[in-house]
């Protein structure tokens, strides 16, 4: 019989956040600009729907690196697949799965926009 390791607790929490990551990596940059892209293609509006975006992201790059790995080597766990494909679709579902169309004031408010964002 195999013996299970004990798991400890860390004696402090010590919080880490994607926006004080380092940007010079490349992993770093691509999630950004995947959570930059369903941030505007959801036009969120509220830090909920932040939060949502951030969690939808990481959760897309779990299923996408579970199907790199099973095409590679044939390793599949198609139990926790489909709970992460349950959990990034109850997301998507929460974020809404259409895209949204910015309102804007003008011409010229857009377009600053899109020099500063």
């Amino acid at each position: 019989m195999k013996k299970s390791k004990s798991i400890t607790l860390p004696q402090r929490f010590v919080p880490q956040f994607w926006d004080e990551s380092d940007g010079r990596c490349a992993m770093v940059k691509k999630i950004a600009n995947r959570y930059a892209e369903l941030h505007d293609d959801c036009g969120v509006d509220s830090y909920q729907k932040k939060l949502l975006c951030q969690r939808a992201v990481f959760v897309s790059i779990q299923l996408e690196t579970m199907e790199v790995k099973a095409a590679q080597t044939g390793d599949f766990n198609a139990g926790v697949y489909g709970q992460l494909v349950n959990t990034f679709l109850g997301l998507l579902k929460s974020l809404g799965l259409e895209r949204r169309a910015k309102t804007v004031e003008c011409l010229s408010t857009y377009i600053k926009s899109r020099k500063t964002g």
